[in-house]
């Protein structure tokens, strides 16, 4: 009697099954893994904290900024030395401000509509009413201060509050181009107009304080 091999006895055809076998294992595996993993939205680094603000001002309080004969060119060393980084050959307390801002991982200020570029090549705000503007616009406005917080004074001048009371009121900032420098100021409360966060705030973090006049 003939007998006929099963094809599956070669060797080389139980290899390839084998193979094939595994092959779907791997597949399913894999297609298993694949639906286990849930790939969630990408989430910023957080930015570091407004006291970041506060140092990088008092960074640049140190180093004796100050103008050569009211030129509006910021230079280190009380003018002596090279040209400070935020300079714009303009009036540049805004721009000190904010490039304080950039530098300590806040750009929100970007949006605003009047820029220059500074000495450094950063992108800075340059204007108080346009800056002020903004951030009543987007929700960055207070009547309540926060050390790194912006101090506004109507639509002439700008600085960087490094103090605040209990109650929300500046009691010191850090301000570009007073008196032709970098210094140090005890804020007088009457001239104070608001102040701006560099992030939004919610209607409760900005509530309003009654000894803060009209802005002008």
């Amino acid at each position: 009697m003939l007998r006929f091999a099963d094809p599956t006895d070669h060797p080389f055809r139980r290899a390839a099954a084998l193979l094939a076998a595994a092959l779907v294992a791997t597949l399913l595996l894999s297609a298993k893994a694949e639906a286990a993993i849930v790939v969630g939205p990408v989430t910023p680094p957080a930015p570091p904290a407004a006291k970041g603000v506060v140092g990088l001002a008092k960074r640049e309080l140190s180093r004796n900024v100050a103008e050569r004969k009211s030129n509006n060119v910021p230079r280190y060393r009380r003018g002596k030395g090279r040209i400070a980084p935020y300079s714009i050959r303009d009036q540049w307390c805004v721009a000190f401000a904010t490039w304080i801002w950039g530098r300590a991982g806040y750009s929100s200020y970007l949006e605003t509509k009047f820029l220059r570029t500074s000495f450094s090549g950063d992108l800075v705000a340059i204007q108080v009413r346009d800056l002020s503007r903004w951030a009543k616009k987007y929700g960055h406005w207070s009547t309540r201060a926060k050390p790194g917080y912006l101090v506004a004074y109507g639509k002439t001048h700008m600085g960087i509050v490094t103090k605040a009371d209990r109650e929300g009121r500046a009691v010191k900032s850090i301000e570009g181009n007073k008196t032709d420098s970098v210094a140090q100021v005890t804020i007088s409360m009457p001239y104070v107009t608001g102040y701006i966060s560099p992030v939004p705030l919610t209607g409760q973090q900005a509530s309003k304080m009654r000894s803060l006049r009209p802005d002008l």
